[in-house]
């Protein structure tokens, strides 16, 4: 009996030594959220954010220049859904003349094994772009300001960004063809969202509180799920998070600072291209698109079969 007290007490007390080690390696901030709660305010302080990359790709933007740089926010759990991006929509490649390049957003998952195996990853394609912070939903916004980051720090010469997420179709073909004929200064469109207000909803996905966020309308932005920017609007958001207080709620905050900055939303083409849905798939009317939300891996890539097939067929 005095054996088996022993070694329960010697369980405990590995367990409770391994738990204070891990959270000695987080920082404050991850700390704080290992377990973002819905239905609870979360803000938290720009100064608390580790800006250390943990994960880069090699590369040379001055050497070799894109045209457009797709960053693409992700889990650890979200690998298929990387490799069929890797093979279809997010490949390196030419398009109409122009570089098109795509990187992979992700924090920490706290797994040593999956931390593991994304560094293989990252050493195989050259694509990963990491900090230390927790991956959650709600530090989605710390995910999309370290994109930010890398391009103007590591990659201002690109003419074009986008952010989108590891369950989207994006047409790049369409996209590039459209953005050639678009100034490349103040530039931002995606799917409009221009009447939008808080959910106070504490069992909504979205909530939030009046102390997250006091105002009754949210200023215009775009819908998270996809949006494109030029360069330079990359730079002038670079600068901006450390004076607007965070919002967990990615692509507001973004609204946030775009309406600081005096920076308004456009459209890309004068019929509707960024859907925060999924529209019904035929090769007509995915050329004409430049994201549809909701897909599983193996959608992305029959799509993206079908669509380069089709080629030049009239609709």
């Amino acid at each position: 009996m005095a054996r088996r007290k022993l070694k329960f007490s010697m369980v405990i007390f590995f367990s409770i030594a391994m738990l204070c080690l891990f959270f000695m390696q987080m920082n404050v901030l991850d700390f704080g959220t290992i377990f973002p709660k819905m239905g609870s305010d979360y803000t938290i302080s720009w100064d608390d954010i580790n800006r250390t990359f943990i994960l880069l790709p090699k590369v040379d933007c001055k050497k070799n220049p894109p045209y457009l740089v797709l960053l693409i926010t992700t889990s650890h759990h979200q690998k298929e859904a990387r490799m069929a991006i890797r093979q279809s929509w997010g490949k390196n490649r030419e398009i109409l003349g122009q570089r098109v390049s795509a990187f992979f957003l992700l924090g920490t998952s706290g797994n040593v094994q999956k931390e593991a195996e994304l560094a293989n990853e990252s050493l195989a394609y050259n694509d990963i772009i990491q900090r230390p912070f927790v991956d959650a939903y709600y530090n989605l916004t710390i995910k999309t300001v370290m994109g930010i980051d890398w391009i103007s720090e590591r990659c201002p010469e690109t003419k074009f960004v986008m952010k989108t997420d590891a369950d989207m179709f994006v047409n790049t073909v369409y996209l590039v063809e459209l953005l050639r004929h678009k100034t490349q200064s103040n530039f931002f469109t995606g799917f409009l969202k221009l009447d939008e207000y808080p959910i106070r909803n504490i069992f909504s996905k979205w909530y939030v509180s009046k102390r997250e966020f006091p105002g009754v309308r949210y200023p215009p932005f775009c819908s998270g799920t996809g949006y494109v920017f030029s360069a330079d609007v990359a730079q002038k958001l670079h600068k901006l998070p450390s004076t607007i207080p965070f919002f967990k709620l990615e692509d507001v905050f973004v609204g946030l600072c775009l309406e600081r900055l005096k920076i308004d939303l456009q459209e890309l083409h004068s019929e509707q291209t960024f859907f925060p849905e999924k529209p019904y798939f035929s090769t007509c009317r995915y050329k004409r698109l430049v994201t549809s939300h909701g897909h599983r891996p193996d959608d992305i890539t029959v799509y993206w079969a079908l669509l380069e097939r089709s080629g030049h067929e009239t609709c």
